[in-house]
């Protein structure tokens, strides 16, 4: 009680003081002076407290346990229909494989498979098929949202970590037209529209340019997209998006292929014409100067199962052939397309470089096996990605 008056004595006439200025009267009662003070210091912690926990909430990524994300996925990936839908190997041994199971019919199940350094991670089930996607150094899959957009429902993120898998829910952010160095841009997430992942605060946003498809980035920093509608262009940016330059590829034609060199030099481009027979190559080019100047390609394929791959040495490799024939392999060479010595059996896809070739092979009905190549298809190894 002592320590009571002790305390009033010294800073009530304060207090008084001090809301006397703010225009309380000073013959108001000694408690509700304290009820005022109490009542606003009440308020303020609890500001304090709910920006806190907004801060909090926001500051970094929200890691889920695989199990509770819904069921394993191994089911999906051993079932006796499950097939390989996407494929992406960062080295031989840092993959990412996206399969599907239909075998209930018009509900498929879709799941992931991830492998770093030789230990291996199945995802969860998802009810949409994963893209897989090169970060860094590593591989990871990707579940888009259910309804095809970034507006509602969840997307996740499935990564192999040293310490194991994880698996994050990806914050939705609002659309930029820039992006930044480590950033993703990926049309696998939303139907006509280029994304940007970025693993390292778990987040993706739309990417508002003219690009709707093909992003794709050189080792210098640029990155390409093409973009139009009943035509081709080619846009390009230097600087993370904050200024575009452009080219028109084909007035007349859309749904083109890009392929950049890992250096940036060599660029190969196809504008596709769909015809009564399907989609067949309108126009084929090829540039060795980063696009400063293009050269039309002679004897192309008459169709692509696959965008083509540009190597550093200037050459271009990709996978056609005649509309319902078994895809070959093309070597692009001197101006002109030519069937290339390697043979590995039914690709149904082909991407990486000269250092490493790889695409899904089709045994018999069902894609289930990879084949690679690490010497520009001269050889070719095959292996099963679960």
């Amino acid at each position: 009680m002592q320590r009571v008056r002790e305390f009033l004595d010294r800073y009530y006439p304060r207090l008084v003081e001090l809301l006397e200025r703010c225009g309380m009267p000073r013959s108001k009662p000694p408690l509700l002076v304290l009820g005022v003070l109490a009542a606003t210091a009440s308020v303020v912690i609890t500001a304090v407290l709910w920006v806190s926990h907004r801060v909090d909430a926001d500051s970094g990524p929200v890691a889920i346990e695989p199990a509770a994300a819904g069921r394993s996925g191994t089911a999906v990936v051993n079932a006796e229909r499950a097939q390989v839908l996407s494929m992406t190997m960062v080295t031989r041994n840092r993959w990412a494989a996206g399969w599907s199971d239909c075998t209930s019919g018009p509900n498929c199940r879709y799941a992931a498979v991830l492998d770093r350094d030789g230990a291996r991670a199945t995802s969860p089930e998802w009810p949409v098929p994963y893209a897989t996607l090169a970060s860094g150094d590593e591989a990871i899959a990707v579940a888009p949202p259910r309804e095809g957009t970034l507006t509602g429902d969840t997307t996740m993120m499935f990564r192999m970590t040293y310490d194991g898998p994880v698996l994050t829910r990806l914050r939705y952010r609002l659309s930029t037209s820039t992006f930044g160095p480590g950033e993703i841009l990926t049309d696998q997430v939303v139907p006509g529209r280029i994304v940007v992942v970025n693993p390292k605060e778990s987040s993706v946003r739309m990417l508002d340019t003219r690009g709707s498809r093909s992003p794709v980035c050189d080792t210098t920093g640029r990155c390409w997209v093409l973009s139009g509608i009943g035509r081709t262009d080619i846009l390009w940016t230097d600087d993370g998006g904050k200024t575009w330059q452009s080219q028109a590829l084909d007035s007349h034609n859309q749904l083109g292929k890009l392929a950049v060199s890992p250096d940036g030099q060599t660029v190969v481009t196809t504008s596709v014409i769909v015809g009564d027979t399907g989609q067949a190559v309108a126009k084929m080019r090829i540039s060795h100067d980063r696009g400063a100047t293009w050269t039309l390609v002679q004897h192309p394929p008459q169709s692509l199962n696959t965008p083509p791959l540009a190597f550093d040495d200037g050459t271009a490799m990709m996978l056609g052939g005649r509309p319902n024939d078994r895809p070959r392999l093309y070597r692009v060479r001197d101006g002109a397309a030519d069937l290339d010595r390697g043979y590995p059996g039914d690709l149904a896809d082909l991407a990486g470089d000269e250092h490493l070739m790889y695409g899904f092979e089709v045994p018999k009905r069902r894609t289930t096996e990879v084949v690679l190549s690490t010497d520009e298809g001269a050889t070719w190894t095959k292996f099963a990605p679960r």
